[in-house]
């Protein structure tokens, strides 16, 4: 069956969609493989304790990103001129230089003070690659929501399998070269240099005319309208950040750099798999979503195929692992990554929901939820976080820990697709749409 939908240009249909969606399945799907198929070099060349250390300083850098563009890149899509939008490009750079510039100078002042209180002197002599690392993330971030807008899948796909690459690339070099230290921290920014570069490139070269419209009044005017983002989805996404940045730190305090380094490789090794489609399905719904609420269409179809499609490709994988994720992981990776294995067992139940959840977690957003999904956001994380925390003092055994987070988790996404599914409705009833 196949439902038409109008977009801004002429007619959009399910096989157009679906095309968009391969395009950029195979761009993410190239950039996430590479890293899993190397992880099979990586995990023989850098030990769990320099696993844990560059798990640690990319929490941080991840953190640090979300404040870097105080989210007015997740607005780039909402506007109907493009000259707002380039206008939002321009604000997430200039906010994103003045952060990772603060970055820089705070870890060239305080480098002792920082690493003691991330609990890690292995991460000193490499904190001053942050700010760096803060900016080019917020970059890429940033140019991926317009060339999203401007629904260039094929540079979004080609740009990830470039990061992806050279981050691969020069992993295994450091790797075999002895520097091992850092050579993870190292490839990593390389990988984002490389994106970073690429599309500003590809963004002047296509986009500069609209430089000649740009005016310091204007950026002023876009800031304070959509201000609500900052307000709101910012605080929303810092609060996510807390179980992507909070747990590191947490194990990094409470355990050990080798339990952190298990627990970093399990979710470098996870991704692979269960992202390839989260991040391309959530690209263009979202780009879909605007445009469909924007012209008061339909969006219940959109959303139920989506997480539908998701749902059935990644469950074969969650069931191999949940049943043969230790010896998997020691089989592949060598003996001494079984423990990584072990955590991929309990927590897959959760990675696996999440990943369900995260190419539609954009809904309130399109739908005008925005403080409610703050709040929700708020309680996800909260209860994550208080679970690490409290069951750590429990059971002083992190595997108890993650079997508990791998029980509660999957039940709040689940919960958060309802709701979802619940304001769709609601929109579907109170809004006069268009056949």
């Amino acid at each position: 069956m196949k439902s038409t939908i109008k977009v801004l240009k002429g007619k959009f249909t399910e096989n157009s969609y679906i095309k968009n969606v391969v395009v950029l399945m195979f761009g993410s799907g190239i950039s996430q493989l590479i890293p899993f198929a190397i992880s099979v070099v990586l995990s023989r060349l850098y030990t769990s304790e320099e696993f844990g250390v560059f798990t640690l300083f990319s929490s941080i850098v991840s953190f640090l990103a979300v404040i870097s563009t105080m989210r007015y890149e997740v607005a780039i899509m909402l506007p109907k001129r493009n000259i707002e939008a380039f206008h939002l490009v321009v604000l997430s750079l200039i906010i994103s230089l003045f952060v990772s510039v603060t970055v820089l100078i705070s870890t060239l002042l305080f480098p002792i003070s920082i690493s003691e209180l991330l609990s890690s002197q292995n991460i000193k002599p490499w904190l001053f690659l942050l700010g760096i690392s803060v900016f080019l993330v917020g970059g890429v971030q940033t140019f991926t929501i317009w060339f999203n807008r401007r629904k260039k899948y094929k540079i979004i796909s080609s740009t990830m399998v470039s990061q992806s690459a050279t981050t691969a690339t020069i992993n295994t070099i450091n790797g075999f070269s002895g520097l091992t230290s850092g050579g993870l921290i190292i490839g990593g920014i390389s990988g984002q240099f490389i994106a970073f570069v690429n599309y500003a490139r590809l963004f002047f070269k296509y986009y500069s005319r609209l430089f000649k419209y740009f005016s310091w009044q204007r950026l002023w005017n876009i800031a304070k309208e959509y201000s609500d983002y900052p307000k709101f989805s910012f605080p929303h996404r810092l609060v996510d950040m807390i179980s992507i940045t909070g747990l590191p730190l947490i194990i990094a305090f409470l355990f050990t750099e080798a339990i952190l380094g298990w627990y970093g490789f399990m979710l470098r090794v996870l991704k692979a798999p269960l992202g390839i489609l989260a991040a391309s399905l959530g690209q263009v719904y979202f780009q879909q979503l605007s445009e469909q609420v924007a012209q008061r269409k339909s969006v219940k179809s959109l959303f139920r195929k989506t997480v539908l499609r998701i749902a059935v490709i990644i469950l074969p994988f969650f069931i191999v692992i949940l049943i043969w994720g230790p010896d998997i992981f020691a089989f592949v990776f060598s003996e001494k990554w079984r423990q990584a294995g072990v955590y991929a067992q309990y927590l897959t139940p959760w990675l696996l929901v999440s990943s369900i959840t995260s190419p539609v977690s954009q809904t309130p957003l399109s739908l005008g939820y925005v403080k409610l999904n703050m709040i929700a956001g708020i309680i996800g994380n909260l209860l994550i976080v208080s679970i690490f925390i409290v069951f750590a003092k429990v059971f002083d055994n992190i595997e108890s820990v993650f079997l508990i987070i791998g029980i509660v988790m999957p039940v709040f996404y689940l919960l958060l697709l309802l709701w979802y599914n619940a304001i769709i409705n609601k929109y579907e009833r109170d809004t006069k749409l268009k056949s």
